[in-house]
């Protein structure tokens, strides 16, 4: 069976891989306290979750990945020709960077992210395939040597696979547990609290006015002229173009409100920090997610952005490398994501950060270039290291100064003796007689 056909049926088979990702499994729903129904795809409507599933799921996909090996202790890169081609591209139906931003958001959003491995005749991994979480049913092993159970999204199951088949990456486990904690299930009160507060201020100007409340009348009217009233009053003063409007009532009828605003209810304040509630999940920085809030830590925006990445985005990243590494040699090949590409600092520091390197001997110019992406100097001038000629090795100093000192006891060592002029040699063996005249001159003679 060709590779090719095998992509068909697997495709076939398991609608939840690549092309219907967007299908969702309404059953799955928690009801909170608020009377809302949270499920995976509504709690996107909050836009506090959108805003901070969108911006992890965009800076990890948006990384490069690199193959890497070790050698004899030492961490070289792989020429990307000679690396699977499932890294640069995981299968032939999409790019890395939706490949990588649906495993994130399975993960941020299930807990738990499975990638269904084609693997050729070899047994070699050709493509991945992430498959949608809610298909997917663990059937815990003895040992844990769980098995997958893969159904389409009727809820027919389409295959049992093993664990070289398919690859779980969970998120937050407990013990006992093999599957990972859902983020969405775990907040669920939170975001409805956020959605019902959404719907409340929506409901506000669409059907709210500044004279909410109720008409007193101080007779017995019909109950088709009480209806007739409150039809009249609503239709003059009901919705956000007559919400300033005057109101007239006749009969002697008087209009009492009895509704809280906005103000004397905290609707601004707890939306606020349902934003700020939904950034402390994802553990994102809250000025990331509500404009209002500003950031007074750090030295500027790089120091932000690095603690970003630190605390945001590489529990994610690691997850995720030491997963997929297990497809290459064990302990000896393994994929990063390149997290210095988001990091790239200012050109002037950049620069003053490689000439550092450079003058220190740990970065030739070549791989100086290789970073900004340009190539390498001709004739193999990029190939050389450089370091100080004022450094020595710590230690040597201290032998140098005791093969220069004298031991107790022993007499100091001649001054040596200064080498002589070879002008003055010259012309003495010019004119010999010269010595003998000086001689006599300083005898006075």
């Amino acid at each position: 069976m060709s590779l090719f056909t095998r992509i068909g049926e697997l495709r076939a088979a398991v609608s939840g891989m690549a092309g219907n990702w967007e299908r969702d499994v309404e059953g799955v729903s928690v009801r909170t306290a608020s009377g809302r129904k949270v499920t995976r795809r509504n709690s996107l409507q909050m836009v506090a979750v959108y805003a901070c599933q969108s911006l992890i799921g965009d800076a990890v996909a948006s990384l490069p990945v690199d193959h890497y090996t070790k050698i004899g202790g030492r961490k070289e890169s792989f020429d990307p020709i000679r690396s699977p081609r499932w890294i640069r591209q995981p299968n032939p139906f999409q790019t890395s960077y939706d490949f990588w931003f649906r495993v994130i958001i399975s993960l941020l959003t299930d807990g738990n992210a499975f990638l269904y491995t084609l693997r050729n005749d070899r047994g070699e991994v050709a493509a991945l395939y992430c498959i949608h979480p809610q298909y997917v049913n663990i059937l815990d092993g003895p040992l844990g040597d769980n098995r997958y159970e893969v159904s389409d999204d009727q809820g027919v199951i389409q295959g049992v696979y093993d664990r070289t088949e398919v690859l779980h990456i969970p998120a937050f486990t407990i013990p006992g547990s093999s599957r990972g904690l859902s983020p969405i299930d775990m907040a669920a009160e939170a975001i409805g609290l956020g959605l019902t507060a959404e719907e409340f201020g929506s409901r506000f100007f669409e059907q709210g006015t500044t004279m909410a409340g109720v008409i007193e009348h101080p007779g017995t009217p019909r109950p088709d002229e009480a209806r007739l009233l409150r039809d009249m009053f609503r239709k003059t003063h009901a919705g956000v173009k007559n919400s300033h409007s005057v109101g007239v009532l006749t009969g002697g009828a008087q209009f009492k409100p009895i509704t809280l605003s906005p103000e004397q209810a905290q609707f601004l304040e707890t939306r606020k920090f349902q934003k700020a509630e939904i950034a402390l999940l994802y553990r994102v920085p809250a000025y990331l997610v509500d404009s209002s809030i500003s950031s007074t830590w750090g030295t500027g925006i790089e120091e932000q952005n690095k603690f970003f990445v630190d605390q945001t985005l590489m529990p994610w990243i690691v997850r995720i490398e030491q997963a997929v590494s297990t497809f290459l040699l064990p302990g000896l090949q393994y994929i990063r994501f390149n997290v210095d590409a988001r990091l790239r600092a200012k050109t002037k520091d950049r620069y003053e950060s490689y000439q550092t390197a450079l003058n220190n001997g740990f970065l030739s110019a070549n791989e100086i270039r290789a970073m900004e992406d340009l190539g390498p100097l001709p004739k193999k001038l990029g190939e050389r290291y450089y370091r100080p000629l004022n450094l020595a090795v710590v230690g040597d100093e201290d032998k140098a100064e005791k093969e220069q000192k004298p031991e107790a006891g022993t007499a100091p060592p001649a001054p040596p003796i200064p080498p002589a002029d070879p002008a003055a040699e010259s012309n003495a063996q010019q004119d010999p007689n010269a010595t003998d005249q000086g001689k006599s001159n300083g005898d006075g003679t």
